[in-house]
This record gives C-alpha cells, sequence and structure tokens, in this order.
C-alpha cells in the first residue's frame, strides 16, 4: 500500500509538471483511459518461472495536445500499467506520445517499478529506464469509447519486457 501511495504521488507531480512544461505548444484536454488485458513476458526464463500469461491493467491520462513540424499532431499523456504474477510485478510510469483516430499508435518512455527473483534467489527491485510502443483500435462509437490496444513494454531488464493486450474505455 506504501509503494503504491508513492507510485500515485509521483504520478501526480509528472502529471503537473508535464502540463505546465509542454503549456506553450499545446491545448488542454481532459481524458482517462482505463484499461485491462493480459500481459505476455518475452523473456523465456521469465515465462518459466512464472507462467507465460500474467495479469495487466493500466490508466492513461492526457495531458494536452503537441504540433511539431514533420510530425503528425498528437496527444500527450502519462500512464501508468501494472504487470503481475507470483513474485514478479512491473509499474512503467511513461510519457506517451499517441496519433491516430480510429488506428492510433502509440511510444513513450519513462521509468519502471520494477520485482523480480534473481538466479541466485535474491529479490531484485529497482527503477529503471522503460519504454512502450504500442498499436490500438478505436471500436465504433457508444456511451462509453472503447478500444483494443497491443502494447509493448521494454525495459533495461529483459525480465519484466513483455507485450500486453487490453480491452479498455476512455472517460
Amino acid at each position: 500500500m506504501k509503494k503504491l501511495l508513492s507510485i500515485s504521488a509521483i504520478l501526480a507531480a509528472f502529471a503537473c509538471a508535464t502540463t505546465s512544461a509542454f503549456a506553450d505548444g499545446m491545448t488542454q484536454l481532459s481524458g482517462v483511459s482505463v484499461r485491462l488485458g493480459a500481459f505476455f513476458p518475452t523473456q523465456s526464463s521469465t515465462s518459466s518461472a512464472t507462467s507465460s500469461t500474467w495479469f495487466a491493467a493500466g490508466v492513461d491520462y492526457k495531458v494536452g495536445t503537441l504540433s511539431l513540424p514533420h510530425l503528425t499532431a498528437g496527444a500527450i499523456s502519462v500512464s501508468l500499467d501494472y504487470a503481475q504474477k507470483d513474485s514478479y510485478t512491473t509499474i512503467p510510469l511513461l510519457l506517451n506520445y499517441t496519433s491516430g483516430k480510429t488506428v492510433y499508435w502509440s511510444v513513450g518512455a519513462g521509468v519502471s517499478f520494477a520485482q523480480f527473483v534473481q538466479d541466485d534467489g535474491t529479490n531484485n527491485n529497482r527503477v529503471r529506464f522503460a519504454y512502450s510502443a504500442g498499436l490500438g483500435y478505436n471500436l465504433p462509437s457508444g456511451d462509453i469509447p472503447l478500444f483494443v490496444e497491443a502494447r509493448f513494454f521494454g525495459d533495461d531488464q529483459p525480465r519484466v519486457a513483455g507485450v500486453a493486450a487490453y480491452v479498455g474505455a476512455r472517460f
């Protein structure tokens, strides 16, 4: 619980700092996306130690738009994801750029709060550099906009890298 509160505080501070840092080149947006799905680790030793399928969830908060020359206009967001199975956990906190309408793509970079058991049996729980690349599809509109998304999460430590498949909603 203490770790979750610390991560929430970091996310809030990151969102505030990001909004003011990009304020000159953006139009403020409001929007939260929530997603649930499965995470598939890419390293075979991780799949062998835990499972080939982990629980995954994430939230994305749009802080604005960004238009740069030679780059399609898109949204800037802060995301926090969570994937866990047994004693392996990864929690990437990323700054993302997303572009597209019905079909969209996203790239992001930030940090990952990862925890796993090393080969010698010790617990490794360092904060590391993390990144992501994703492709999504916005489903035809209803009362609540829904989407499906596949996202690769990379990490300094390949043991907690993998691909997530999500179904989500935007509010």
